[in-house]
């Protein structure tokens, strides 16, 4: 889509929730960049990657995601293929959903806020739900939102 921006919503934070078992991402207090769609009056795409968390494994300690917080940067090892920092050969596989279809309000209330980061919510676990049986290591998981 052209003149887009991608926004990694759950950052740093998110890294150090991730592992093979369950798919964990942080986006319920993560409300800025819907207050701000709101605001300029633009639009936004939920999307989800599959398979971006078993590609690499990461160590995780409390010392290392504190470290990463502080300085908002991953302080980690990263390991893949071989043991070393080069990903396993996994499918990654990328859904975009539908636009929300944000109005433009230039001073969006709390509630107005809320209302639209439920429908993203809502809509990135529609999608994580109808396409993962598309990716083998994700048919099993489930989708939490933290």
């Amino acid at each position: 889509i052209d003149g887009s921006v991608v926004l990694y919503v759950g950052g740093v934070a998110e890294l150090f929730k991730c592992n093979l078992d369950e798919e964990r991402i942080y986006l319920s207090k993560r409300k800025g960049f819907i207050k701000l769609a709101l605001r300029e009056g633009v639009d936004v795409f939920p999307i989800y990657f599959f398979g971006n968390t078993t590609v690499l494994s990461i160590l995780k300690h409390p010392i290392l995601e504190y470290l990463s917080r502080k300085i908002q940067a991953a302080v980690t090892l990263m390991w893949g293929k071989y043991g070393l920092p080069i990903p396993r050969s996994h499918k990654i596989f990328c859904v975009i959903g539908s636009p929300l279809g944000l109005p433009h309000l230039e001073d969006p209330t709390d509630e107005e806020i809320n209302i639209w980061h439920a429908k993203y919510c809502k809509e990135i676990k529609r999608i994580f739900n109808k396409y993962k049986e598309k990716v083998p290591l994700y048919k099993d998981k489930e989708l939490f939102i933290d």
